[in-house]
């Protein structure tokens, strides 16, 4: 297990210390052992040698002393499952666009991120982990104009009580979008987007970031019996204003994730054989009348990425995303084909976006009900029988009201 956090300057010394549940003899310790001291200090401790299918407690000491926090902090290490018994039922939680108010670097008037106590709600929410899924924060115009001010915003958006309740009690992993990489709707051409992603590395504890080769965020993992493929659509983004196509051809040089990492995914969805594959990218993948931030935007990519999906007759595949301010789910037939669909999830506290007098609000392609404008979040759960897994999609207000529910069995993600 991976435990992050930021210690202050004067820190000299950090200490986990871990026990199991329920055994008040036994405990563990490990030190931190990197440099301390600057001004700002994302520190990752992993603890290996650790029992499957374990709940274990843990404290945290900073230069001897144990540091009181108003709630316990705790972890479960994941089930030995394969070969052995079927894949375990579980759930995650899952959002995006996350504003917190800075009255010292806000844009004037109104002020644009609401009560983070969504995060406190979420937190009483039982699931495995979190993904969250960009625009984790937003950096503000004084922020990206240095790599001090990068880090200032993570430090202060990271700091709030309810961010740390929430990560504190289950596994987290992050992608970006925009607002978290750069400038709004920024792509390849961010002159610091390496500081971007220095800053990203330091201060969320995914599991490995981009390839030796092709640096980015992108990475995946498992859980169960799906796999999560967390994507980096800014890094190798071409302006959305590029032209779609040129001389009555697709433009090729049009790219959304790029060329190295498209072939990553298409690589490790052939080598994958999880019951669901999901996709997670920031901005939405299927929406046929998503303006400009979308994949579907990006037509060479899209249908690339689409034609071999479909080709290799690839079973389970679902995207999720965030960005558009309001929730929803997407469903995109193709034709010899199973549906494909498009989970949105947004925002946690940043401003709505009222779509009730565009033409989008009658999206034709958005299942009856899904449509959330409001600030919320979502809880995805994978239950049932082998061969008959269900994948659960809810919605829930920023006070934990349920406001959607959908349901896809595992069959509807198969070629019939």
């Amino acid at each position: 297990v991976l435990i992050w956090m930021e210690v202050a300057p004067e820190v000299k010394k950090v200490q986990i210390q871990y026990k199991e549940q329920g055994l008040s003899n036994k405990v563990f310790k490990e030190n931190y052992s990197g440099k301390l001291g600057k001004n700002f200090n994302p520190i990752k401790i992993a603890i290996g040698g650790l029992k499957m299918n374990t709940a274990y407690n843990y404290e945290i000491y900073l230069d001897d002393k144990k540091v009181e926090l108003p709630f316990a902090c705790s972890f479960k290490t994941k089930d030995l499952w394969e070969w052995r018994k079927p894949a375990p039922d579980f759930s995650f939680l899952f959002g995006s666009c996350i504003y917190i108010n800075d009255s010292l670097y806000d844009r004037p008037g109104k002020r644009y991120g609401s009560s983070p106590k969504i995060l406190e709600t979420m937190a009483t929410v039982p699931t495995e982990f979190m993904i969250w899924d960009g625009d984790n924060l937003y950096y503000r115009e004084a922020d990206y104009s240095s790599d001090w001010g990068m880090k200032y915003r993570y430090s202060h958006d990271f700091r709030i009580p309810e961010m740390q309740k929430l990560k504190a009690t289950r596994a987290n992993f992050a992608i970006w979008d925009d607002h978290d990489y750069g400038p709004d709707n920024s792509n390849a051409s961010w002159e610091m987007k390496e500081s971007a992603l220095d800053n990203f590395k330091n201060y969320w504890g995914n599991k490995t970031f981009g390839e030796a080769d092709n640096p980015g965020i992108y990475t995946k993992f498992k859980w169960s019996d799906a796999e999560f493929f967390l994507m980096d659509d800014r890094y190798y983004r071409s302006p959305n204003e590029m032209a779609d196509s040129l001389n009555g051809k697709l433009n090729t040089e049009k790219h959304f994730y790029g060329t190295k990492q498209l072939t990553w995914l298409k690589n490790s969805l052939l080598a994958s054989n999880s019951v669901f594959k999901f996709i997670v990218t920031g901005g939405q993948m299927l929406n046929p009348m998503a303006d400009k931030e979308c994949f579907h935007s990006y037509p060479a990519e899209f249908n690339e990425l689409l034609d071999f999906i479909k080709d290799n007759k690839i079973s389970g595949v679902v995207f999720l995303s965030g960005d558009r301010h309001y929730s929803e789910l997407i469903s995109y037939p193709v034709n010899d084909f199973y549906t494909l669909y498009d989970f949105t999830c947004s925002s946690l506290t940043s401003g709505i976006h009222n779509i009730s007098k565009k033409a989008e609000f009658n999206n034709p392609n958005r299942v009856p009900g899904s449509l959330l404008m409001e600030n919320n979040f979502s809880k995805i759960g994978i239950s049932g029988k082998r061969g008959e897994r269900v994948l659960t999609f809810e919605t829930y207000s920023s006070t934990g009201e349920n406001k959607w529910r959908y349901e896809l069995k595992e069959s509807d993600l198969k070629l019939k």
